[in-house]
């Protein structure tokens, strides 16, 4: 249980940071990503010692794809974040497991419990309840969000049932490539920044590494089918908890509303 909270405070504490630095007017994102992507990069290199170092055709190009999405996935993560709140932000980050579930259903035949079907009912009602057309640029982040992170997460799965299997080698492809579209688009961009920023991105590199190790080392002792639903609900109420604690929210009805609708939709999904 320690480590699943660890990997709770992780993920918590990441979306915290990017609200920090997304409110700073001004600031780039993209030194910080460079770091971040650089330390998952290089920690991915050390862990892969004894991993065939050449990878597989469909492997480097579907960790290409990966890696693009991990880019777009955080940037449009941290401007929901500034543009919604946290709780909402990690709630649509949480609820777009529906997209490897249908991706599973469509291509690998998977079947989908009646208490999945529900889940899904339920994450689609708790959004239609955001979905006011006076902030739909903001809303726009949140499908944005949605939509990227959860192709990002079903092209794991495709990765499981068609890849080779190496998975600490696709991982290190899936950041390294991360870390060099960012590089590009600072290149590209001809964009001038402080030193500092990039070591912003060096704190935010190792709990977003250890997020991931965290679960897989709790997922020895507790049952995936406990674990993955306590992980995703704990995350989203301590988000709500430091929406009003530390950003001072005031929630409405309709908020409380959407906070409930959000967990019980993630218990379901992982049922």
């Amino acid at each position: 249980m320690l480590y699943l909270a660890l990997s709770v405070l992780c993920s918590v504490f990441i979306a915290n940071f990017l609200m920090v630095v997304g409110r700073k007017g001004g600031l780039s994102m993209l030194p910080i990503f460079l770091g971040n992507y650089f330390v998952a990069a290089l920690i991915g290199a050390f862990s892969m010692k004894s991993a065939p170092a050449v990878a597989s055709g469909f492997d480097l190009g579907l960790g290409l794809v990966i890696g693009a999405f991990y880019l777009g996935g955080f940037w449009t993560y941290q401007k929901s974040i500034v543009a919604n709140g946290l709780s909402l932000s990690v709630g649509a980050m949480r609820i777009s497991m529906i997209l490897p579930i249908v991706i599973s259903l469509i291509f690998f035949g998977e079947k989908l419990s009646v208490y999945n079907l529900m889940g899904i009912i339920l994450g689609i009602t708790a959004f239609s309840f955001r979905a006011d057309p006076k902030a739909l640029h903001n809303f726009l982040w949140i499908i944005a969000l949605f939509v990227v992170t959860g192709l990002s997460d079903g092209s794991m799965k495709v990765f499981k049932e068609l890849g080779s299997g190496n998975e600490q080698l696709f991982v290190y492809l899936i950041f390294s490539s991360a870390f060099v579209y960012t590089l590009i688009a600072i290149l590209a961009t001809k964009l001038r920044f402080s030193v500092k920023y990039v070591f912003f991105g060096f704190a935010l590199g190792l709990p977003n590494r250890y997020a991931t190790v965290f679960l897989l080392k709790s997922l020895n002792t507790i049952p995936a089918a406990i674990a993955y639903p306590l992980l995703a609900v704990s995350i989203v109420i301590m988000s709500i908890i430091s929406d009003i604690l530390f950003w001072k929210m005031r929630p409405s009805a309709k908020d409380y509303i959407l906070w409930m609708l959000l967990i019980l939709s993630l218990i379901l999904l992982n049922m």
